[in-house]
């Protein structure tokens, strides 16, 4: 993975979740997970509600394939993260590493305020405007977490909380309803049917995957190219990976895999993934 760009953050959404670790390994010389990350989090949402898992991440280079695996659904998204990242840490650490969930909604959230109190004092803020329902869902004592709920919490105020995925352009209407600009942000949210990427400060970039490599699958499981069936699978398998907080721009002119195709995202620049898999610039 020598020249692989670092990133924080991944959205995926695709046809086959079981051949998501191929698609993640056709990337793997554009990406890979961050040298100093001790931590990842996976999110995907299923029959209309957020599962969650965390790992610690030992020393040494680990792939994003290796770290994400096959989650359940046709969506999800992932974060990794350093314990210095982690504001307050000591004993909420564990539950203020991202992604967060809370109802049919799940989301990587990087950025924000960089210094402790200042993000304390957001934290405060957001979540004493929470509504109930809401303020219930807080596990940790993340400022991202917090920001997180009061997107949803604007949605909640629109009435579309409920039927999110049917309102995809609300759900940026929201972020931008709740977000002041003043730090870098990154946001990478999924209802289980939409993926939602915004960043601000953070470079991102979203990548389409059309067919996979048989060579590439069965070198991940030699029962993803074993049959007529199987490879017929791998070719029709399509998949939009939305991928933030890079260690630096992807250059649009990097050599692609086979069957790929990259888009830049611009800075304050969005992306929404639909039922289709088509991304679409907001």
């Amino acid at each position: 993975m020598t020249g692989a760009l670092g990133a924080r953050a991944l959205g995926l959404s695709h046809n086959d979740p079981l051949r998501g670790p191929v698609a993640l390994q056709t990337l793997s010389r554009l990406f890979c997970v961050p040298a100093d990350a001790d931590g990842a989090g996976v999110a995907s949402v299923v029959d209309g509600a957020a599962l969650l898992s965390h790992q610690r991440l030992g020393p040494g280079s680990v792939s994003l394939g290796g770290v994400v695996g096959a989650p359940r659904g046709r969506t999800a998204v992932a974060q990794f993260s350093t314990t210095r990242e982690l504001r307050p840490g000591g004993p909420f650490e564990a539950t203020s590493r991202g992604p967060f969930r809370a109802r049919a909604f799940a989301a990587a959230v990087l950025g924000g305020p960089r210094d402790a109190d200042e993000a304390a004092s957001a934290r405060e803020r957001l979540v004493a405007g929470l509504p109930d329902p809401l303020r219930r869902c807080v596990v940790g004592r993340s400022e991202g977490e917090a920001w997180f709920l009061a997107i949803l919490a604007e949605l909640h105020r629109r009435g579309v909380l409920d039927r999110a995925h049917d309102n995809g352009p609300q759900l940026l209407e929201a972020v931008l309803a709740v977000d002041d600009g003043r730090h870098p942000r990154q946001l990478t949210l999924t209802n289980g049917i939409d993926v939602l990427h915004f960043a601000r400060g953070l470079p991102s970039a979203v990548v389409v995957v059309q067919g996979l490599d048989d060579a590439i699958a069965a070198d991940v499981s030699p029962l993803l190219a074993d049959s007529s069936t199987a490879r017929e699978r791998n070719r029709r398998y399509v998949g939009a990976f939305c991928v933030g907080a890079l260690d630096a721009p992807l250059r649009v002119d990097v050599a692609m895999p086979a069957g790929c195709t990259v888009t830049r995202l611009a800075d304050g620049g969005a992306c929404l993934v639909g039922r289709d898999l088509v991304p679409r610039l907001l």
